[in-house]
C-alpha cells in the first residue's frame, strides 16, 4: 500500500493557487496528468503539485501554453532530451531579449513624448 499523499482537486486548487476550472482547463490541454481514483474523482500528488510549480515558472517565463506542453513532453522523456530543452530555453531567452529591446523603444519614445507634451503644456500657460 502506498503511503503517497493524495489531494482532491479542492485541495490541490488551494495548495497551487490554481482555481479548479484552470486545473481542468490544464488537464484538457494535456499539461496535468491527475490519478483516478474510486468513483473516477481526480486525485493529485505532491508530483503533481511540483508540475503545476514548473508550469507556472515556466508561463511565467513567456512560455505559452503550448511550448509549455512541448517543453514538459520532452522532459517527461529524460535526460537525453536535455539538448533540445535548452535548445527551447535558448530561444525563449532570445525572444525575450527582442521583447525587452522594444519595450525599451516604446519607453524612450513615450518619454521624449511626455516631455514634449509638458513643454507645451508650459507654452500654453504662458500665453
Amino acid at each position: 500500500m502506498s503511503n503517497k499523499k493524495l489531494y482532491s482537486i479542492g485541495t490541490f486548487s488551494k495548495i497551487t493557487g490554481l482555481s479548479p476550472d484552470t486545473i481542468r482547463f490544464y488537464e484538457k490541454k494535456d499539461l496535468i496528468h491527475p490519478e483516478h481514483g474510486p468513483r473516477q474523482l481526480r486525485q493529485y500528488t505532491d508530483a503533481h503539485v511540483d508540475h503545476v510549480a514548473l508550469l507556472l515558472r515556466l508561463k511565467a517565463a513567456g512560455f505559452t501554453l503550448d511550448e509549455i506542453h512541448t517543453y514538459t513532453n520532452y522532459r517527461g522523456q529524460g535526460p537525453e532530451t536535455i539538448p533540445t530543452r535548452l535548445r527551447l530555453m535558448r530561444e525563449k531567452v532570445e525572444s525575450l531579449h527582442e521583447k525587452q529591446s522594444d519595450i525599451e523603444v516604446s519607453i524612450k519614445y513615450l518619454n521624449e513624448k511626455m516631455e514634449f507634451l509638458k513643454k507645451q503644456q508650459q507654452d500654453n500657460l504662458i500665453k
